[in-house]
Order: structure tokens, then sequence, then C-alpha cells
């Protein structure tokens, strides 16, 4: 038996941006977005929501990258946390289980593709606190929370020191996950070609595209630094990938 009931008829709809989220009041304040590049990033991902999703699943334990994000965060029963860019919520499990059936999780996405699959993932666990609202990661949908979790998607913003700063201001502990273009010759090459085909999505038509990459991890990195009392960074996968963490005092 599900631990908890979906919504009426079974249908669990998602909410659109500037709708209540459930639980958490809308922010105010935040400049929109350019349409231009949200509708770059929601075509692309929605091109590739079935892959993506079978992709991450399959290798959602490698390098312990997910499990640490959310073992960062410090989660207790009851709280309430954040995934900015859920994708098709391959770490909606591992959250709703930090924060049991009496917390509350939302799900942020642009990509309605990808919140159809995360939809359909929440209807067959039967989780009636988990929330799904399609809106931007650089307008908050939601006023306050415990945690925010972003896994590989500050090098998507175009002003990544400006939204995490604002993350920081919502939330006790934010934690991000990215990957870093230092070290590894081998997965700097595959990094590089990924970037490159998908220039348009992560604004990289440049002749460095891991340039760009790294600019937007590092203002990310300087954005918790400012704003955090506690900092935490980890390398993993060996070391393409940091899990930088930030909490409150």
């Amino acid at each position: 038996m599900a631990e908890d009931t979906p919504g009426r008829g079974g249908r669990r709809p998602v909410t659109r941006d500037g709708e209540d989220a459930g639980g958490s009041a809308t922010a105010d304040g935040f400049e929109a977005a350019d349409p231009r590049r949200l509708r770059r990033i929601r075509r692309g991902y929605d091109a590739w929501a079935r892959v993506y999703d079978w992709f991450a699943r399959a290798t959602a334990s490698v390098g312990g990258v997910r499990t640490a994000c959310v073992d960062a965060l410090g989660l207790d029963p009851g709280d309430t946390v954040v995934e900015f860019g859920c994708g098709p919520g391959v770490n909606l499990p591992a959250l709703r289980g930090a924060v049991g059936p009496s917390g509350r999780v939302v799900g942020v996405d642009v990509s309605p593709r990808m919140l159809d699959r995360a939809t359909g993932l929440v209807e067959r666990r039967g989780w009636g606190n988990v929330s799904l609202v399609e809106a931007d990661a650089e307008r908050p949908p939601v006023a306050a929370a415990d945690g925010v979790l972003a896994t590989f998607v500050t090098s998507l913003l175009a002003d990544p020191y400006a939204v995490v700063s604002r993350w920081c201001d919502l939330a006790d502990a934010v934690v991000l996950a990215a990957f870093v273009p230092e070290g590894n010759r081998a997965a700097n090459a595959a990094l590089r070609a990924f970037v490159a085909l998908n220039g348009r999505l992560f604004d990289a038509r440049t002749d460095d595209p891991l340039g760009r990459l790294a600019e937007r991890t590092a203002a990310a990195r300087r954005a918790l630094d400012d704003h955090a009392a506690v900092r935490e960074r980890r390398r993993r996968l060996f070391g393409t990938i940091a899990v930088e963490a930030g909490r409150g005092e």
C-alpha cells in the first residue's frame, strides 16, 4: 500500500510558475528571465527527456554523487526541500526518504516533458507530499525551505552568482553538483564534446566551451563562499564533479 494518496483521480498536476507550489509562498521581486534562453533550455530538454530519464537512472549511483548531495543537505524528517532542475525525478526518492512522509519535496524544472516523467514517478510511488512546479530556477517559486539542491544546473544559468545567492537567502542549506573541467584529460574531452554539441543550450558557442563552463561553476562557488557560514567541497568521479555545500550558522 502506498504511504500517501495521490491527488484527485490519481493525478498530481504540475503547478505552473506563479501558482502556489504547495506549502510555500511564491517569491516576489526577481527580474524576469530571458525568454529566449528559457525556450532554448526547454526545447533542448524536452527533446531529450526520454533518453535523459533512462541515462540518469542508469547512472544514478555512479560515483556516489547523488547520494553525497542529499547527505550534504543534512535534512531531517519534516523538513521542506526544493530541487531546482529536478528533471525526470532521479533525486526525488532520496530527497523524499530524507524528509519522510511528514516533510515536503518540491521539484522545479522548466521542461514540461521532464516533469511528465517525474509526475509518472510520483504517481507510481503514491507520494502525496511531493509537488512538481514548472518554473525557472532564476525566479524561485518558493520563498523559504530547509534545503535547496541543484545537480548540474548552474552551467545553464546566465548569472550563476546572482541565482545561487538568491537560493542561499531562501534556504538553510544549499547543495550544488557541477562538472569541473580540471585535471582529467579523458573526461574533459568528453565534456568538451558534449558542451560543443549543445552550445545553444549552454550559451557556449565560443572557442572555449569548457572555459564558459568553468566560469559558471566558479561563479556559483563564489556565491556559496559569500553567503554561507559553513562550507564543504568534495570531488567525485575522479575529480570531474564537485559537490559544493553551504549552510547557515
